[in-house]
């Protein structure tokens, strides 16, 4: 048995598709080439190296890298629709905070846009936040697009993050997927019952996703207690001993091993980021007025440095 297993269903043929975190990828996807710890790393290496980038094109690009890797990785694109409203609803709140309370910095520049007075700075600087935060979120949508639990708690286990601290964000992954399944198979079951919500007002339809937090907490705890009462039931304890004392031998850990492929991925993601550390924290080579398009609109609107 390996992690390349072939998965068989139930008519006994051969399955084309994992189900991930976020949707489904085909098996062959070249993410699974590499190991669950090397996936874990360029998830944290994608979400947090944004933090040091502060211009805006930098972090336009990494969404790009976000992108083309999930081409890459044979995930449906069109997916991505689901998260537009996000998207767009996180910069209308983000720019209009901006617009209606700039800040009372006497430095700030005035710049009429449509007879409406906004000022450059805030502005430019939210700009520049909202895209480090969109190449954050995208890099998060990358991995649970192409990896399952298993891989997550694969991978937590193979940094040796303590046992009960890789189980509780395991299972927390778990019981939110669990959670969109059952909310999932609740409207389904009101539709079948002929409720047209798209017939509803507005009203009406919030007082709906109000009443769906009943059976869905209900769910939840007794779906806890059954997680709780099955590792119990196989001697799984919070120091990931066993009953004797000694460690618990790590079996979903030891089907999977490393390869050349990892070792050389690791190091490039290890490099990369030290080396954008050490150039923002020493050097500030990613601070906001180094970015080519706050130098043009400045040049533009003749602001000073």
């Amino acid at each position: 048995m390996n992690s390349e297993t072939t998965l068989t269903s139930t008519t006994g043929r051969a399955a084309k598709s994992r189900k991930t975190l976020l949707g489904y990828v085909p098996i062959e996807s070249p993410f699974y080439a590499f190991h669950p710890a090397t996936r874990l790393i360029l998830f944290i290496f994608l979400g947090i190296i944004p933090l040091f980038i502060f211009i805006p094109e930098v972090n336009i690009f990494l969404l790009l890298i976000n992108l083309a890797l999930l081409r890459w990785g044979k995930v449906d694109i069109q997916r991505l629709k689901i998260y537009m409203p996000i998207i767009f609803t996180v910069a209308i709140f983000m720019f209009t905070v901006v617009i209606l309370a700039p800040g009372k910095d006497p430095s700030n520049t005035p710049v009429n846009v449509l007879g409406i007075t906004l000022y450059y700075q805030p502005v430019f600087f939210t700009f520049a936040a909202y895209w480090r935060l969109i190449a954050m979120l995208f890099g998060t949508i990358l991995y649970f697009s192409t990896n399952r639990e298993r891989d997550l708690l694969v991978g937590l286990r193979a940094v040796r993050l303590p046992f009960v601290a890789s189980y509780v964000v395991g299972l927390s992954i778990r019981a939110a997927g669990m959670f969109m399944d059952d909310f999932r198979t609740i409207r389904e079951a009101e539709q079948a019952r002929g409720l047209d919500t798209k017939a509803m007002r507005f009203s009406d339809q919030v007082k709906l996703y109000m009443m769906y937090l009943i059976p869905l907490f209900s769910i939840a705890l007794r779906r806890a207690n059954e997680i709780s009462n099955a590792l119990f039931a196989r001697g799984y304890t919070l120091t990931g001993r066993t009953s004797t004392g000694k460690p618990r031998q790590d079996y979903i850990r030891s089907i999977y091993s490393y390869s050349n492929r990892d070792f050389i991925a690791i190091a490039i993601m290890v490099i990369v980021f030290v080396a954008t550390g050490v150039a923002q924290i020493f050097f500030n080579v990613f601070a906001l007025e180094h970015s080519p398009l706050n130098i043009f609109l400045r040049q533009a609107l003749g602001i000073s440095s």
